[in-house]
C-alpha cells in the first residue's frame, strides 16, 4: 500500500455500528484530521486483535488507510480505555452527550487548530467522568449524578462553542454593547448572549440570569474543567445555566441533542440536589 495513503493518529470512538458479517464502521474524532468515518474489517470475529481497542469512547492510536468513501483502520492500539464510562448509567449518558455534541459540531477531515482544541476538550471530559466514583453499593447513587458532573457538561458546551466561535456573549449587552453591570441581566439565545436590564425587558425571548450564573459561565468557558468542582451554585443557578445553554445550542445547531433527553429522564428518576450556597 503506498505510504501517502496511510496516516497514523490518536482518536476517540464517538459512534460505531456493525456492517456485513464481521465488519464495523466507526465515527472517530482525531486531533489532526477532525471527524473521520472508517471501517474496521473482520473486527467482530473471535480472533480479531483489534476488537478490544475500539470500544465506544476509547482513546486509541490508529493506523488508517485512506479510502474513497470510507477510510480503513488497519491497526489500533489503546491509549486509554475509559472503561468506567461503560459501568455506570450516568457516566455512559454524560459520555454519550459529549460525544454527540462533538459529533454534531465537528467537520469531517478538518485539519485546523480547532480540531486539536476539540480533541483536548473531549479527552479531558471523558477522563473526568471516568474518574468519578461509581455506583454506591448501598443506595446505587452515582458520583456522576451530582452537581460536579452537571457543571462539567456545561463547561464542555461552553468550551466547544468558544473554540468554534459560537459562544454566547457574556461581557457586553448584545444589543447596545454596553459593558454588563450587576443587576437583572437576561440572556437570549436568538440574540446570542446576555442583555442589559433595559434591552432585556424589550426582548420576549430573554430569561433573567443571576449575577452568579453569569460569572460561573465566564469561568467555565475560560478555566480548566477542574474549576467546576470548586463552584458552589444554587439549584436555580444550575438550572438557569443549563436552560440558557440548551437554548443556545438548539439555535446554533438547529436541533436538540438526543442524549440531553436521556439525562433529563435519569434526573427525573433519580434526582440530585446541588449544595445551596452558604
Amino acid at each position: 500500500m503506498p505510504a501517502d495513503r496511510l496516516y497514523r493518529t490518536d482518536a476517540v470512538v464517538l459512534r460505531r455500528h456493525n456492517t456485513g458479517e464481521a465488519d464495523r464502521i466507526l465515527t472517530l474524532f482525531t486531533p489532526g484530521h477532525g471527524k473521520v468515518r472508517a471501517i474496521v474489517k473482520g473486527v467482530r470475529r473471535a480472533k480479531s486483535r483489534m476488537g478490544g481497542h475500539i470500544e465506544l469512547f476509547t482513546h486509541v492510536n490508529v493506523l488508517i488507510a485512506r479510502g474513497r468513501s470510507l477510510d480503513i483502520v488497519t491497526q489500533a492500539e489503546m491509549r486509554h480505555p475509559f472503561g468506567h464510562l461503560r459501568d455506570d448509567l450516568w457516566k455512559t449518558a454524560y459520555a454519550s452527550y459529549v460525544a454527540e455534541l462533538i459529533d454534531h459540531f465537528a467537520e469531517e477531515r478538518h485539519e485546523g487548530p480547532e480540531s486539536d482544541d476539540l480533541f483536548t476538550i473531549l479527552v479531558d471530559a471523558l477522563g473526568f467522568f471516568d474518574a468519578l466514583p461509581g455506583p454506591d453499593p448501598v443506595d446505587g447513587s452515582s458520583g456522576a449524578s451530582g452537581p460536579d458532573a452537571h457543571l462539567v457538561a456545561r463547561a464542555v458546551e461552553l468550551k466547544v462553542l468558544s473554540v468554534l466561535g459560537y459562544a454566547p456573549e457574556l461581557f457586553h449587552c448584545v444589543h447596545c454593547r454596553t459593558r454588563l453591570q450587576p443587576g437583572e441581566n437576561r440572556i437570549s439565545a436568538p440574540a446570542g448572549g446576555v442583555l442589559c436590564p433595559d434591552c432585556g425587558r424589550r426582548d420576549q425571548s430573554a430569561r433573567v440570569m443571576t449575577v452568579n450564573a453569569i460569572k460561573a459561565m465566564r469561568l467555565l468557558t475560560s478555566e480548566p474543567l477542574s474549576v467546576a468542582r470548586r463552584l458552589v451554585l444554587t439549584e436555580r443557578e444550575h438550572r438557569d445555566i443549563e436552560l440558557a445553554l440548551r437554548a443556545h445550542l438548539a439555535v446554533t445547531l438547529e436541533r436538540q441533542l438526543r442524549t440531553g433527553d436521556v439525562l433529563d429522564r435519569l434526573r427525573a428518576a433519580l434526582p440530585w440536589r446541588p449544595l445551596e450556597s452558604p
